[in-house]
């Protein structure tokens, strides 16, 4: 008896249905690489802001706070407008959640923002997707989830990479050390808050709207950089001095461009696209796709003129991504055999 037979039924996808949905896998993955673009330009942003800021008083921190801040509500009054059903739509745990994941987020970003001041845009992209790395250790510490053995060779490239990069030639002798300034230093720190924010998304953001959780997540970044910021500038000799250097600031056209990409083309626009294509794009799909983000970092910063392609660049950064790949190697497999 034929199939057809025994179950004359069923329905079979026409050829239309299936390259519809080929053309709609298409669409959502070339939408990720938009993100991912998207956000790999931001390092070269930032960056420029610190370059403008060599004169705030209270130094690189209380300029990062600041530009945190700023990039923060103005995306959360651009949203207010666009997508006002995200300011009403999510459950008091659902803020309570994304506001949490945000405060974590903060430091995390006001580290890395800071650290920006004494480092490279394609350095700081290619250490901060370190966090990745560390998403393993971390659920391995906190809920006892096994590491497998790619995972552990994936951190050891990974460091390896880090320390690549770290590289630096002394004009005096010639001679080459592995060297951290405070750039790299922070960034680094930064990237174990990132993870953590990533492993508690995990485990509490399971069976809830991912959208829900933007206005709450952009607040509990936004607010606590704004406050340390306002308490570091009342405890200053002179506090009217912030307030003049952020005039002088925002008085600049070219500010107001970089500001006007990091809100709509870095924050508002990724984290929408985000939440509508993500579920539409296998897992590791995506993974894959968000390796791409200090490449094209790095190509920004290139372009910006921020870095030199030098060989510790490629050999450090080529290392990173393997070892990110590797990392993610066992949960693919995982999610390929279900």
């Amino acid at each position: 008896m034929s199939i057809s037979e025994s179950n004359p039924t069923r329905t079979y996808p026409s050829e239309s249905a299936i390259s519809g949905q080929r053309s709609s896998s298409t669409k959502a993955t070339g939408m990720l690489v938009v993100v991912t673009l998207l956000w790999g330009l931001s390092f070269s942003l930032m960056k420029n802001w610190h370059n403008a800021a060599a004169s705030c008083p209270g130094g690189p921190a209380v300029a990062a706070l600041t530009m945190v801040a700023l990039r923060m509500f103005l995306a959360i009054g651009i949203l207010a407008v666009v997508l006002p059903r995200l300011f009403v739509a999510p459950t008091r745990r659902e803020f309570g959640i994304g506001f949490l994941l945000g405060a974590i987020n903060s430091i995390g970003f006001v580290f890395q923002v800071t650290g920006l001041a004494w480092t490279s845009p394609a350095l700081s992209a290619f250490v901060t997707s370190l966090a990745s790395a560390w998403v393993p250790l971390l659920m391995f510490v906190l809920f006892r989830v096994s590491v497998h053995r790619l995972t552990l060779i994936g951190l050891v490239l990974g460091i390896a990479g880090a320390a690549v990069l770290g590289i630096r030639t002394s004009p005096e002798n010639g001679t080459s050390e592995i060297t951290f300034g405070w750039g790299e230093i922070l960034t680094f720190l930064s990237t174990w808050f990132f993870a953590l924010v990533i492993v508690l998304l995990d485990r509490f953001g399971r069976g809830v709207e991912s959208a829900h959780f933007t206005v709450a997540f952009l607040t509990g970044t936004g607010l606590p950089a704004l406050i340390i910021m306002l308490l570091i500038t009342a405890a200053r000799p002179e506090p009217s001095a912030w307030l003049g250097w952020t005039s002088e600031m925002l008085s600049s056209p070219l500010i107001w461009r970089d500001l006007g990409l990091l809100t709509v083309l870095c924050t508002v626009l990724p984290f929408h696209w985000f939440n509508v294509y993500q579920p539409r794009v296998a897992a590791s799909r995506a993974a894959l796709i968000y390796l791409l983000e200090p490449v094209f970092a790095s190509m920004f910063s290139l372009l910006w003129g921020h870095d030199t392609l030098g060989l510790h660049l490629i050999i450090g950064g080529s290392l990173i991504l393997v070892g990110n790949a590797l990392v993610e190697v066992p949960a693919w497999v995982r999610r390929e055999n279900r």
